[in-house]
């Protein structure tokens, strides 16, 4: 199949619907039934799948899916030092007004997590490499240039949990100050 020329600009996140043997996996895990090393084989052999998948289809942004994290936006902020991962969300900390919250709010569902500032935000290891490494693996080298990695904005969590909630008022006074040390952990 020959790429076409669309009459518009178009872009993707990165996400794909998962493979039910990723969503299995991921469940499995969380409930002690496998290792993180099956995990990983399991993702790895989906990301693979997918990958060959785009490159059969003329993708030319090829991305792993984000089938390697347990939602679309985890994997960085809960992995800086001053942040802590919150499951279960309780709703007096979400930002009822923020579409996606409310619709799972509506729909009965839980938020399933979020991730709070109690200390100054400080990088301390790339938090994707991993999972760029694993992209990098199953492209060949050829199109590595064409690989997308998709990382959540800087406000996600301030947009979705609400007013106060997002960080400590230990850690930071004022979204200024929270938001320049959280840029300064995304510049690294």
């Amino acid at each position: 199949m020959a790429p076409s020329a669309l009459p518009f600009h178009a872009d993707h996140i990165g996400s794909l619907i998962r493979p039910s043997s990723v969503s299995e996996a991921q469940e499995s895990f969380i409930a002690g039934k496998i290792s993180a090393s099956n995990l990983k084989n399991t993702q790895t052999t989906a990301i693979k799948d997918i990958v060959s998948a785009q490159i059969k289809h003329n993708v030319r942004a090829l991305t792993n899916g984000e089938f390697d994290r347990k939602y679309y936006f985890s994997g960085f902020f809960e992995n800086l030092s001053g942040m802590r991962e919150i499951q279960n969300v309780p709703w007096d900390m979400a930002r009822l007004s923020a579409p996606p919250i409310a619709a799972l709010k509506k729909a009965g569902k839980n938020y399933p997590m979020a991730v709070v500032c109690e200390g100054k935000i400080k990088w301390t290891k790339s938090t994707y490499l991993e999972n760029w490494e694993t992209l990098k693996a199953s492209v060949p080298q050829d199109k590595i240039g064409e690989c997308k990695f998709t990382m959540p904005p800087p406000c996600y969590f301030h947009l979705r949990l609400a007013p106060g909630k997002c960080y400590s008022s230990d850690a930071y006074a004022n979204d200024a100050d929270f938001f320049a040390d959280l840029t300064a952990a995304y510049r690294q």
